[in-house]
């Protein structure tokens, strides 16, 4: 009986998981739980005997907020209690986040509900947790699941890997394989049969070497990751940089903020100092930034906010892309701030795969398309209009699509792939040759993952040739374009003599053109190749340690006719 291997991740806000289904397009399926959540938050509450989990837990935050648990994934970090900052445990669990984080005995992180003084671990937590995710998919697929992959921040250290993967096999499931939230995200574009419409798909298939992007703004935590993708195939991280106070609860916060100001404006009534009414704020505060992304109006209704007093109101796109506009500029920069540390310009990157609830915001995604706006870059997300996958669903999508690859190998094998990963040496200059027109033309790019190969077949060349070989760098060339002349203005009769032009007063400003071109540095070699009867293939190979080769085979029977290394 086929049982597969799910993917699922397990973020501090919200948890998805997902399946590939056995069909000849080995499409993805993200599973909705029985409430119809595909996004699923992460909470569990609890009142008398009865659990509530996703959404209906969330409801809890109001009237049961001591019974009430969020924000616990990242205490999986911690083995005891005493080592957790009380920042941290204030930033996730604190006012009007539902119920503490404390020390449930021996140095144990954990939470006390308040009826009947229960103790959780936050591994117990964790696996009930995923217990919940897991029979979500068992009632969407009728079989009972026993193994997954699991997403996991690209920060998490292995006692926290330790503690997931004890959690998971509390709930039934074994973890097969880890997988970084950004790799697993930009998986799901790269592995998905339905985003054909993605230039680094048409390019892979083309094999053109490309840098990406992938920027993964969770509810806590964002993180850029840069990639390289080259033509053999390999998909490396050349940096990573993680901002672990910036994300989609800064955004909440500020429209928090903004809805308590008009309601006091209105009834003269605080209540920011309520955890009731921060908790009914939290819950319309999420509500109007899922809704203000996809529609440009949205109402608020908070009936008995504080004192007794109801809050209506409403607040359009543009007033609330104001309120949250230093978080949004905060966001690209720290895109461009990552970039500018891999020693990479903006030119460079080819795409940008936008991961995480925050990203659900079309005011990002415009910033991120103006600062790219000189290059050629493509912004992958579904504000865009080019990916039709939710940012909150593409990282278990991604690990579903891991766990297809994995179905066929055996458990011994998988097993050893849990906490290994491979760590490549990387080219760390472009590699290429001088055309007849004197110009650079690259063969393996800057950061190329190594050792690597490449291969062209020249059809038409019969005749010997001459190659040489040269380091050689991107540069940044900027030209600047000016304005048109003015025409000579005609003069009308009958001007009024206070009629004044507009454009007089302003002097057009020149417009600066950046591209991206390639410079020849220092020759490596100088070859003489043979051609053949039906043209040759010019092979060559860098190895780990940077040693270059370079093979001439003749298309007509294979046979090497000349080689040169170095």
């Amino acid at each position: 009986m086929f049982n597969p291997i799910v993917g699922i991740s397990f973020g501090n806000v919200s948890s998805s998981i997902a399946i590939v289904k056995q069909d000849n397009k080995g499409t993805v399926e993200v599973i909705a739980n029985q409430d119809g959540e595909r996004t699923i938050p992460s909470a569990l509450s609890y009142k008398g005997d009865d659990e509530y989990h996703g959404g209906q837990a969330i409801q809890q935050l109001v009237r049961n907020p001591k019974n009430t648990i969020i924000n616990f994934r990242d205490f999986l970090s911690f083995n005891k209690f005493s080592e957790i900052d009380s920042q941290l445990i204030k930033d996730r669990t604190g006012s009007g986040n539902g119920c503490e984080l404390v020390d449930i005995g021996d140095d144990k992180p954990g939470f006390i509900l308040e009826q009947g003084k229960t103790k959780l671990s936050v591994i117990e937590v964790s696996a009930r947790h995923l217990k919940n995710l897991k029979l979500a998919a068992e009632d969407y697929t009728g079989i009972t699941l026993e193994k997954c992959t699991l997403t996991v921040p690209v920060d998490f250290n292995e006692a926290a890997k330790k503690n997931m993967a004890q959690a998971a096999l509390k709930a039934g499931l074994q973890v097969v394989q880890f997988i970084a939230e950004p790799t697993a995200g930009l998986l799901s574009i790269l592995e998905s049969s339905q985003a054909t419409s993605h230039s680094i798909l048409v390019n892979k298939r083309e094999q053109k070497d490309k840098n990406v992007v992938v920027a993964d703004f969770g509810g806590f935590t964002s993180t850029v990751s840069v990639y390289s993708i080259r033509n053999n195939g390999i998909l490396s991280s050349l940096h990573t940089e993680i901002n672990h106070k910036l994300g989609g609860e800064n955004m909440d916060d500020a429209l928090i903020k903004f809805l308590a100001a008009d309601f006091e404006k209105k009834t003269k009534t605080k209540c920011l100092n309520n955890i009731r009414s921060l908790a009914k704020l939290k819950i319309n505060a999420i509500l109007t930034k899922k809704t203000l992304s996809n529609v440009t109006n949205a109402t608020v209704g908070i009936d008995s906010l504080a004192d007794g007093l109801d809050l209506h109101t409403s607040i359009n796109r543009l007033r609330y892309e104001l309120v949250i506009s230093k978080i949004v500029n905060e966001m690209a920069s720290f895109v461009e701030s990552t970039i500018a540390k891999t020693g990479l310009d903006i030119l460079e990157i080819d795409a940008v795969v936008l991961l995480g609830g925050a990203s659900f915001t079309p005011k990002l995604t415009v910033n991120l398309q103006d600062l790219f706006s000189d290059g050629e870059c493509e912004i992958i997300s579904l504000t865009s209009g080019n990916e039709s996958q939710h940012p909150d669903e593409m990282i278990s999508a991604g690990a579903a699509y891991q766990a297809a690859l994995l179905e066929e190998d055996d458990t011994e094998a998988l097993e050893t792939l849990v906490e290994h990963a491979v760590s490549v040496p990387h080219l760390n200059q472009t590699i290429g040759l001088v055309n007849a027109e004197g110009a650079f033309e690259p063969i393996f790019e800057k950061n190329t993952p190594l050792p690597s190969r490449k291969s062209f077949k020249l059809y038409k060349q019969q005749k010997d040739f001459q190659l040489e070989l040269y380091t050689g760098k991107v540069e940044i060339k900027e030209t600047v374009e000016e304005p048109p002349a003015k025409e000579e203005k005609i003069e009308q009769d009958n001007k009024d003599d206070d009629e004044s032009d507009w454009s007089d007063d302003e002097d057009d400003e020149p417009e600066v053109i950046r591209e991206k071109v390639y410079a020849k540095q220092d020759k490596l070699l100088s070859f003489g190749g043979k051609g053949g009867k039906k043209g040759c293939e010019l092979i060559f190979e860098i190895s780990k340690d940077c040693g270059l080769k370079i093979v001439v085979r003749d298309l007509s029977n294979g046979e090497v006719t000349s080689k040169a290394q170095l």
